[in-house]
């Protein structure tokens, strides 16, 4: 089994660009949200922001075990949370409840640059199998 490419995405202009460019590539990857934006601009600002985003969907919400637990219960399908021992407990019995997943540490990720982010993505998802 291959890595998953990992995307950081923080707006639609940037997930669009991901969603077009994995469909015509035909490689499966996963967008991340920035470091600590659970924390920041919260689960609804990316629950709108993935909504209608086929590809797996990572909120990071940093060292915030909260955060993490009202994300997953407001439906956001994977957290990134790096937290004590018990907290991550808690918070994978909670995913297992409500269908998502909990990572204990942020994936490496592309982090998209400001401009002409398209062929800096096309070779970063080349460099893995289709899939």
């Amino acid at each position: 089994m291959h890595a998953v490419p990992c995307i950081t995405v923080a707006c639609m202009h940037d997930l669009k660009l991901v969603m077009a460019m994995a469909a015509s590539l035909r490689v499966n990857c996963t967008v991340v949200s920035p470091p600590g934006a659970g924390c920041v601009m919260g689960a609804p600002w990316w629950m709108a922001l993935v909504a209608d985003c086929p590809l797996p969907a990572l909120l990071d919400c940093g060292q915030a075990a909260g955060y993490a637990a009202c994300a997953l219960r407001m439906g956001v399908s994977g957290v990134i949370a790096h937290v004590s021992v018990a907290q991550h407990r808690a918070l994978v019995s909670l995913a297992q409840m409500t269908g998502g997943h909990v990572m204990e540490q942020r994936p490496a990720s592309l982090d998209l640059p400001p401009r002409d982010a398209a062929p800096v993505l096309e070779r970063y998802l080349r460099a893995f199998p289709a899939g």
